[in-house]
C-alpha cells in the first residue's frame, strides 16, 4: 500500500512538473523505468476519458455523437480509454519512424516517453470546449522539445519530425474523404 502512495506522490509531481516546468522535467524522465511512464499515461488517459464522457453526456462533444453507441456512459468512457491506448501505439510507431529517419538513436521508448509527457496539457486540458486547442497547441511544443531532448537532435529536426508525423496521415484522412465524398456523389447521381 505504502507504493502505490509514493506513486501517487510522483505522477502529481511530474504533473506540476510538466505543467510548470516542462523542460526540466523531461530532461529529468532519461531514465525513467516504462512501469513509471505507463503508470502516469493510465492516469492521465483516465481524467481525460472521464472529462471526455461528462462533455459527451452534456453535449458538449459533436464527435462523440458520430460514433455508434455514444448515448451509453460506459461505452464512451471504454471507447475513449480504448482509442487512447490504441492511437498512442499506432502515433509513437509512426512518430519514431520519423524521429530516426531525422536522427535520433536512443529508442523508441524515449519517444513514447516523449509523448506521454508532452502530452500533459492536453490530456489534462484539451477537453474544454472552444479552448482545448491551445492546449494541443501547448503540447505539440512540449513534444518537440521532449524530442529534442531525449533523442539529442536540433529542435529543427525534432519539429520537422513531429510534423511530419502528424501532416502526413492528416493529408491521407483528406483524400480518403475526398475519394468517398467523390464515390458516395457518384453512387447517389446514379440512383
Amino acid at each position: 500500500m505504502k507504493y502505490s502512495g509514493i506513486m501517487i506522490d510522483s505522477i502529481v509531481t511530474k504533473i506540476k512538473g510538466m505543467l510548470l516546468d516542462p523542460v526540466e522535467t523531461l530532461q529529468q524522465s532519461k531514465d525513467e523505468e516504462p512501469k513509471a511512464v505507463l503508470a502516469y499515461y493510465v492516469v492521465l488517459v483516465i481524467i481525460n476519458s472521464i472529462f471526455y464522457t461528462i462533455m459527451s453526456i452534456v453535449g458538449l462533444n459533436p464527435v462523440s455523437d458520430t460514433i455508434p453507441g455514444s448515448g451509453n456512459i460506459f461505452f464512451i468512457f471504454g471507447f475513449a480509454i480504448f482509442s487512447s491506448f490504441i492511437l498512442a501505439v499506432l502515433f509513437v510507431a509512426w512518430l519514431h519512424v520519423w524521429v530516426y529517419i531525422l536522427g535520433g538513436r536512443k529508442g523508441i521508448f524515449q519517444t513514447a516517453k516523449t509523448f506521454v509527457y508532452a502530452g500533459t496539457p492536453y490530456f489534462l486540458l484539451g477537453w474544454l470546449p472552444y479552448i482545448g486547442f491551445i492546449f494541443l497547441i501547448w503540447s505539440f511544443i512540449l513534444s518537440i522539445l521532449g524530442i529534442r531532448d531525449l533523442h539529442e537532435i536540433s529542435v529543427a529536426r525534432a519539429g520537422v519530425a513531429l510534423a511530419i508525423a502528424i501532416v502526413v496521415p492528416l493529408v491521407l484522412l483528406v483524400i480518403l474523404a475526398m475519394i468517398l465524398f467523390v464515390s458516395y456523389m457518384t453512387v447517389a447521381n446514379i440512383a
